[in-house]
């Protein structure tokens, strides 16, 4: 596949209704509907397909489910690579898994390191143990989910990727992080980071989303509106990332310690 210098991105952000996959395919195709530019990649928010809940033996789905069917089938008829999180039953376990899905059909797996033991999701959930670099169109990507932004050292950019993407449902409760901590991440990576939360409501909290794209400077390309089910669309510049790096390499400064 040939490079895509200015790359499409696309953050799709909306109310989750719980446990309805049907609802939320409905809403997210509404949605798609609307759009009147070509996307290289869209990305959806954490567990898009039922919302963030500790019931995945009432929820969870199989990888020919009927989430991850749409999500293949979407991908396809919009000739566009897909980024979304699904509540997954495999081999018995549960998890919270990212999927990268390919305009043929294809995808990729991550599933989220990082479990959210406040609320429980380690007592329900398994941990993924590996992270997943795609690449993509020229660009090296890695898709993390949700908690995962809390911790730095998971996602150091030891790999050379240049775009991070962080599919979440982050309730307003703890808003500053969302805020703030997007912005480090890109920063202290000198990369991309592309950021989808949800809107909405549930019996855990509200959700404004507020979901963005910024650069390596921290700067905000492009962000959501608070509290309504939107479109986002934002453009993004590989040879002015490489460029950026080359007058700034930061990264060649950084500590030599990796994560096990």
């Amino acid at each position: 596949m040939p490079t895509v210098d200015n790359l499409k991105i696309l953050l799709v952000q909306h109310d989750v209704v719980l446990g309805d996959i049907d609802a939320n395919i409905g809403k997210i195709d509404s949605l798609l509907s609307t759009k009147t530019r070509k996307a290289d990649i869209i990305i959806l928010t954490e567990m898009f397909s039922t919302g963030f809940t500790m019931k995945p033996e009432l929820f969870a789905e199989s990888v020919n489910g009927k989430a991850v069917t749409w999500l293949r089938r979407k991908a396809n008829e919009l000739d566009s690579a897909i980024i979304a999180s699904v509540m997954i039953e495999d081999s018995g376990k549960y998890y919270n898994r990212a999927f990268f899905v390919y305009p043929d059909g294809r995808y990729d797996c991550y599933d989220k390191h990082h479990l959210f033991s406040y609320g429980g999701e380690d007592k329900k959930f398994t941990a993924g143990k590996s992270l997943l670099i795609v690449e993509y169109s020229g660009w090296k990507i890695c898709p993390l989910v949700c908690y995962d932004l809390r911790f730095p050292v998971w996602s150091r950019n030891v790999h050379n990727y240049d775009l991070l993407v962080y599919i979440a449902s982050w309730p307003n409760a703890r808003q500053k992080v969302w805020s703030i901590l997007p912005v480090a991440r890109a920063m202290e990576n000198q990369c991309y980071v592309a950021t989808a939360n949800r809107t909405g409501s549930d019996k855990t909290g509200n959700y404004s989303g507020e979901s963005k794209v910024i650069n390596q400077f921290g700067e905000t390309l492009a962000q959501s509106l608070p509290d309504v089910e939107c479109l986002t669309f934002c453009e993004i510049s590989l040879s002015k990332l490489f460029a950026e790096r080359a007058e700034f390499p930061f990264l060649n400064d950084s500590d030599a310690f990796y994560m096990e």
